[in-house]
């Protein structure tokens, strides 16, 4: 079989960490993209060797292209990723699958009716150190889940649509649903959602009244219990994560204990700051895992398995869509 050939539909941030996952990918490979503002498109087709379409419709007439990746703002996601699999495109669509349980719905009726592979960019079950923690707990080798807190370190949004709730949705819709697949996941579904939050540092939050830093709690049906706090404030990314069962715990720590330290006299591009930094599983692991992952089914080569089908990215919107409202309606009764 050929080489899959992936165009990515949008060109920001979140596409050149995709791009730089695909590079390292067998049997796939990024070969064109587009965007609604043409010079970005040309500027980051420039950069990774890419063709430009001028628009998302241009891809899905090209009989050339395999599949799409999703990389634009939340608010697009449910109607783009309708019209590949409509258009016979095989879909990785980012993180959420939409912003509303209705056109989550949509989404998933409409992957049951293709044959297409769909898979949805939860890349924290690709990352080493929680599949491991995955296996502890399928294994029994910690017993009884009890508890998993959680602090969650999202970078400041690029973009003022990232506050935005009709567009990207706040730090608990774009951020926090990676935690709630994972935790899903781990844990299983969630009965009881609890929180508190709001817009403490950021211009953009204030001005969409969406939070930058939030505390979500659960109650998951199988009694354990989840704390995750989440914020875009920290000025840095990463998690750290503690699971505590009946025989046994796990700690993830991917903030102060990286697998690698890289020092530099002077900053070495853009990617490369000067002083210390850490390459870390998530970036250098966990999406390039994913994108494996997803050429690999697209080839025949594994099944669904490990990867976040529909239903669970619709779960996984569900269960933020009820902290925003928990959230909300905290803040409401302090006024």
């Amino acid at each position: 079989m050929t080489d899959v050939r992936v165009a990515v539909i949008g060109s920001g941030r979140i596409a050149g960490v995709h791009a730089r996952a695909l590079a390292r990918v067998a049997r796939g490979r990024l070969v064109a993209c587009t965007d609604a503002v043409p010079e970005v498109a040309e500027r980051f087709a420039a950069e990774h060797g890419l063709a430009v379409y001028p628009t998302f419709g241009d891809v899905l007439a090209d009989p050339d292209i395999d599949a799409v990746l999703v990389a634009t703002p939340n608010g697009l996601h449910a109607e783009q990723t309708i019209a590949a699999l409509e258009a016979g495109k095989h879909v990785f669509c980012q993180k959420p699958i939409s912003l509303t349980t209705d056109d989550a719905e949509r989404v998933v009726a409409a992957g049951r009716a293709s044959d297409r592979v769909l898979q949805f960019g939860f890349m924290l079950r690709f990352t080493p150190p929680l599949t491991r923690v995955k296996e502890l707990l399928d294994s029994g080798a910690i017993g009884s889940p009890i508890a998993l807190t959680a602090n969650i370190f999202g970078w400041e949004p690029s973009a003022d649509w990232f506050y935005d709730p009709a567009a990207g949705g706040g730090v608990i819709l774009d951020t926090m649903v990676h935690f709630a697949d994972l935790v899903r996941w781990l844990l299983g579904d969630v009965e009881r959602v609890a929180a508190e939050g709001g817009a403490y540092v950021l211009e953009g939050a204030r001005r969409h009244d969406s939070p930058d830093n939030a505390i979500v709690t659960m109650r998951h049906a199988g009694g354990a219990m989840s704390s995750m706090y989440v914020t875009w404030t920290a000025g840095h990314g990463n998690f750290r994560l503690e699971l505590f069962g009946s025989e046994g715990s796990v700690t993830v720590d991917l903030v102060d204990r990286q697998a690698s330290q890289l020092f530099l006299r002077r900053p070495h591009g853009d990617a490369h700051p000067a002083g210390w930094s850490y390459p870390d599983l998530v970036w250098e692991y966990g999406y390039g895992n994913e994108q494996q992952h997803f050429v690999d089914r697209i080839c025949g080569v594994t099944d669904d398995g490990q990867a976040a089908t529909a239903q669970d990215a619709a779960a996984a919107l569900e269960l933020v869509l009820r902290a925003q409202r928990a959230l909300d309606e905290a803040r409401a009764a302090v006024l």
